[in-house]
């Protein structure tokens, strides 16, 4: 898939971003079944899906930093258009979307990509995410990610910015230091496969706002990009993008206790990140220029 020139062939120059299998993927849907265990010590079973790389300039940009907002939207834009091809699979369950930038933060390659890994089961993590929603929602028929906004708005001492499309916050008790997550307001309870593409626009103007504020005040470090998305079919529980840099390695004691050491206070870091925030929303023109439009071919 690739945003290019409508006269433009398919594998051939003319594109602004690509979407291409990965040559070494971590899962796919037809590599021969691991054989599955299940004695009483361990437990292992085998796991299938597609693993693409989002291509997301075609020049020789390293950085999420050096991209402007309107390459940033065409990032997001992508992303949803893959999203909403996986979630027609219907061995589907997980979808994570993420970015490695810098080889300490994953990175195997410096040219600005992203990646798409999509599985037939569901991620600990996110099914741990859930069952907290879950039973937040069953103890108080309210949205957890609602009322966290709602709680960081009132507080105040951790929002970067506020306005009437994106929250963008440095959480509670973060992993890292200068840790941003960026909420859409009025979409966060909605698929991100079938979010309206202004308020996607919106969430990338916020996020390549957020690197570069980062990159002001912390200066340039690797980080990771995540999009947090529950399973398909838990839309309403709310989708948000996690920004964070890496200025410190995992060292023993964090992966002896799995408790993180953050070096920098969200408050400090919000504090200082307002005052270097700038957000641009780029014009559809610029995002997608005329003479270019979506396209769909078979990739080898």
């Amino acid at each position: 898939m690739a945003l290019r020139r409508c006269e433009s062939s398919a594998n051939s120059p003319g594109w602004l971003v690509r979407v291409v299998p990965n040559q070494f993927p971590a899962v796919g849907m037809e590599n021969p079944r691991l054989a599955e265990t299940n004695d009483d010590l361990t437990t292992s079973s085998a796991i299938s899906g597609f693993h693409d790389v989002v291509i997301e300039s075609p020049d020789s940009h390293r950085r999420l930093a050096e991209l402007s907002a309107a390459q940033t939207a065409r990032i997001i834009l992508a992303w949803q258009r893959r999203v909403l091809a996986l979630e027609q699979q219907t061995a589907i369950q997980s979808i994570t979307v993420f970015r490695n930038e810098g080889f300490s933060a994953g990175a195997s390659l410096p040219h600005v990509h992203s990646q798409i890994l999509a599985m037939d089961s569901i991620p600990p993590q996110t099914a741990d995410r859930l069952r907290t929603i879950a039973n937040f929602r069953q103890e108080t028929g309210n949205n957890l990610l609602y009322e966290l906004c709602n709680e960081e708005l009132v507080q105040e001492h951790r929002i970067v910015n506020a306005d009437d499309h994106c929250l963008v916050m440095c959480p509670f008790a973060g992993r890292v230091s200068w840790q941003v997550r960026i909420i859409p307001r009025q979409t966060a309870f909605n698929s991100f496969s079938r979010c309206p593409e202004s308020a996607l626009v919106e969430v990338a103007a916020s996020l390549h706002a957020a690197a570069r504020a980062v990159d002001e005040c912390a200066g340039p470090m690797p980080m990771n990009v995540l999009l947090i998305l529950p399973p398909s079919t838990n839309c309403t529980d709310g989708w948000f993008l996690e920004l964070m840099p890496r200025s410190a390695g995992i060292a023993g004691y964090e992966l002896a206790t799995d408790i993180d050491i953050v070096t920098v206070a969200p408050e400090t870091a919000a504090h200082a990140l307002r005052g270097a925030f700038c957000k641009t929303v780029p014009p559809r023109n610029e995002i997608i220029p005329p003479g270019y439009d979506w396209r769909n071919s078979s990739v080898s």
